[in-house]
């Protein structure tokens, strides 16, 4: 199973409560993050799977597991596509 962490080419700051934004170094381009969005940046300080991630979200948001994965890996998708993440090492 994959392993994703944050890109070390990355800066954030928070916007507002449950809000951040990121900077990547090298494009310049930012990027705003909501709350659900915030939260997984958090889950991915350390280098984490798709299920870890998705079992702490279905324990912190009502959301169905399989609604949660596919959302999800989506999601990393994106991120991973702006560089913001990366395989873990």
């Amino acid at each position: 199973m994959n392993s994703w962490q944050r890109s070390t080419q990355v800066v954030q700051a928070e916007m507002a409560p449950g809000q951040a934004a990121l900077l990547h170094l090298e494009t310049g381009q930012y990027h705003a993050l909501n709350e659900v969005g915030t939260r997984i940046w958090e889950l991915l300080a350390e280098p984490c799977t798709l299920d870890q991630i998705c079992a702490l979200l279905c324990t912190e948001y009502a959301v169905d597991a399989e609604r949660c994965a596919t959302e999800v890996a989506s999601y990393l998708r994106v991120l991973e596509g702006a560089h913001l993440i990366e395989p873990a090492t």
